[in-house]
Parts: structure tokens; C-alpha cells; sequence
């Protein structure tokens, strides 16, 4: 059901209930991602998994996640939000609720890898929403709402995805998530409207020639890499210097990452907000960039559980300060027309730093023998980072 937006009166009424959906909609993506790791130690022993391929099902994810960024973002500029992000959404959870039916290790990594496939277009599609549907006064905020998304996921998948297992089994938990990714698809498909001024004409591939001609959207789009660098690095390596260097229990350190994810969820919600009041996208990106550099070698240095719960919480709010304002600027370099195919490129820059800085890091322990480096290779990130943003003109955006 696609209707025109044919008043500011419609667009006033209409744009939360979107930026409703498309938060729906990326929290599930990360639901979907995140309910893998709780289920391994429940799921392992039945399947007979190894250690490697339990953790190689998180790797199937990311193949497919990466595989469909940026043509996905191609298409939603194309086709238009409704159908890319509807299919994508069903995709998602058909593949989640097939993983129901898993009785060996090969269907369960490619069911993974379709699951991938889907999520992968979600980020760029509903950030082309957002800039169809929100002026630019109000795109911090609604774009505060969307990067809250990644840190309520994984906050939310540790409690749901456990609750689940308790009352209908590791089978169950997959079918309901994979339903309810089925059903926000549904109403994506029936309720999300768009207007077919706002697609792309001409050569599908002609975003491209604006992202890589925008000396300014590549440079944020490298920054964000350099951000996620750090931001990989603290969830993928906390729990284990917690546990093997600090003795503490795994319930331990879960609840230190909780406070770090609800530091997340807050941070990008006030910020969004701000910069809409005062402007200033770059200075606040700078900002949270340069305060998360002293905060994460902090971290590495606290030893008791009170003061690690406090340290995760202002690392995670100091990360997440930034997201909304990566994907504004992004957005707005490329302009309404092409804000799929720019955050869809942009988000495969940010995706391979998931692939390399864990490597990295890991290498590094097994180097040096202990956890020391680690905290000071993550904050390099954000100080490249902010390298890389001083050349940034915001002023050049096309919308």
C-alpha cells in the first residue's frame, strides 16, 4: 500500500510511526544477530558442535550481512524503502525461524549466512526513511532513535533470548524471533509510506559516483571505521580480561556489558537531540571521539567490579555519542536521493572493522602475553578517527 506524501500535515502525523517501524525493525536485526551466543552452550552438545563451528555461526552472519550492504542500499534508493526493507525483514526471519529445524552443523551456517543476507539491508534502507520522512531539525533525534537500536538489541537479546529458552526451548526461541521479524516486515510492506519522487532515476549505479566523489562523506565513513574498531574491541575482548585476568564469573562481567549497552542505548537518544537544538553534528562527533580515548585505557586499568560497572557505562555512552551523527552526515553528503546507496557503502567500510579488529586484538594478546596493549591499540581508533573529521566541511551536504 504506497501513498504520496502530499502535506506537511500527512509527514507531521506519519513520521514517528515510521521511525517507529524502521527502530523495530534494526532492534530485530540485532536480536536475530545476538541470539546465537546464549543459545551455544544449550545448542552445542545437542548438535555436536565445536567450539570453532559454534562460533563460526556468528562468522555466517557477518558473510551475509557484508554480501548485501551495499547493493541493498543500490536497490532501497531504487525501489524505494517499502519493498527492500520488507523482504529484507522476511528474509531475516524466515531464516531465524528455519533454525528451529537444525539438525546439523552445514544447515545451520547457511541458514545463518540467509539471515545475514537479510539484515544487511536494513541499516541503509531505514536510513533512507528517515531522511525522506524527517527535516533536518529533527534528524538527530530520529537518527538518536535508530543508533539506539544496536545496544538495546544486544541488551535485549540477553534477556529475551534465556527467557525463551526457559519456557519454550531453544527451538521456540528461534520461531518467536523469526516470527516477529516475519510480522514487522508484513506491516513494513502494508504501512510504510514513501513517495516515488524521492527515488533514484537514471543509472542504478549513479550514487556511487556521489559517495566516492565526496571527499567528505569517505572521510566520515573512515572515521566510523576507526570508531568500531574500538567499539568491537570493548564487546569482543571486556568479558575475557574480566574473567581470565580479574577471576570474575561470567554473571559478573555480563552485568558490567549490560551497563555498557544501556550507556549505549542513552547516549546516541541525548545527542541526536542536542545536536538538533544547537547544530554542531562535527563538533559533537569530535567530542565523543576525543572522551572516549582517555575512557577506554581507563577501563583497562580498573580492577574492582563497582568501578569496572561505572567504566563500561561512560565508555559505552562515549562510544554511542557518536552514531547518530556518523549516519546524518553521512546521509546528507550524499543527499535524500542516494542516502541508501552512501550508508549501505559506508556500512560495509564500518563492517570490516568487525572482521579485522578482533584479529588484530587477539593478536596482540597472544603477543604480548596480557591485556595491556589492547586498551591502547582500541583508543588509536577514535584519535585517527578524529584525524580524519578535521578535514570535514560540514557545510557541503546535498539535503
Amino acid at each position: 500500500m504506497m501513498t504520496g506524501i502530499t502535506s506537511e500535515q500527512s509527514l507531521s502525523k506519519y513520521r514517528w510511526f515510521i521511525l517507529l517501524l524502521t527502530v523495530a525493525s534494526f532492534i530485530f536485526t540485532f536480536i536475530s544477530r545476538f541470539a546465537w551466543p546464549p543459545l551455544i552452550p544449550v545448542v552445542s552438545p545437542i548438535l555436536h558442535l565445536s567450539n570453532v563451528q559454534a562460533g563460526a555461526y556468528m562468522t555466517a552472519f557477518y558473510i551475509g550481512y557484508v554480501i548485501t550492504a551495499i547493493p541493498a542500499g543500490v536497490l532501497a534508493d531504487r525501489l524505494g524503502v517499502r519493498v527492500v526493507l520488507a523482504v529484507s525483514l522476511i528474509l531475516a526471519g524466515l531464516s531465524t525461524f528455519g533454525m528451529r529445524y537444525v539438525v546439523t552443523y552445514d544447515s545451520g551456517f547457511w541458514l545463518r549466512v540467509l539471515t545475514g543476507l537479510g539484515a544487511g539491508a536494513v541499516y541503509s534502507a531505514c536510513s533512507r526513511a528517515l531522511m525522506e520522512w524527517f527535516s533536518p531539525k529533527e534528524r538527530g533525534t530520529a537518527f538518536g532513535f535508530l543508533l539506539a537500536a544496536p545496544s538495546a538489541g544486544i541488551v535485549l537479546s540477553n534477556y529475551i533470548v534465556p527467557a525463551l529458552n526457559k519456557s519454550v526451548g531453544w527451538h521456540g526461541a528461534f520461531q518467536a524471533i523469526g516470527l516477529i521479524m516475519v510480522l514487522i516486515g508484513v506491516l513494513v510492506f502494508l504501512l510504510v509510506r514513501t513517495t516515488d519522487k524521492q527515488k533514484s532515476s537514471g543509472n542504478i549505479f549513479g550514487g556511487f559516483k556521489v559517495v566516492f566523489t565526496s571527499k567528505d562523506l569517505i572521510l566520515t565513513s573512515l572515521a566510523g571505521f576507526c570508531l568500531m574498531l574500538a567499539e568491537l574491541g570493548i564487546a569482543t575482548w571486556a568479558n575475557a580480561y574480566m574473567k581470565q585476568k580479574l577471576g570474575f564469573s561470567v554473571a559478573t562481567t555480563g552485568l558490567v556489558m549490560i551497563f555498557y549497552g544501556i550507556g549505549g542505548v542513552i547516549a546516541p537518544l541525548l545527542s541526536g537531540y542536542i545536536s538538533d537544538k544547537i547544530g554542531k553534528r562535527k563538533t559533537i562527533l569530535i567530542f565523543s571521539f576525543a572522551l572516549q580515548i582517555p575512557l577506554t585505557i581507563i577501563f583497562g586499568y580498573m580492577q574492582s567490579i563497582q568501578a569496572l560497572i561505572i567504566m563500561g557505562f561512560l565508555v559505552g555512552f562515549s562510544s554511542y555519542l557518536a552514531n547518530p551523527h556518523l549516519t546524518v552526515m553521512i546521509s546528507e553528503f550524499a543527499g535524500k536521493e542516494w542516502a541508501a546507496t552512501a550508508n549501505g557503502t559506508a556500512n560495509f567500510i564500518f563492517q570490516l572493522a568487525s572482521m579485522i579488529g578482533p584479529i588484530v586484538l587477539g593478536w596482540s594478546i597472544d603477543v604480548s602475553g596480557s591485556f595491556s596493549a589492547v586498551w591502547w591499540i582500541m583508543a588509536a581508533g577514535p584519535l585517527v578517527g578524529i584525524l580524519m573529521l578535521l578535514p570535514v566541511r560540514p557545510e557541503r551536504v546535498r539535503a
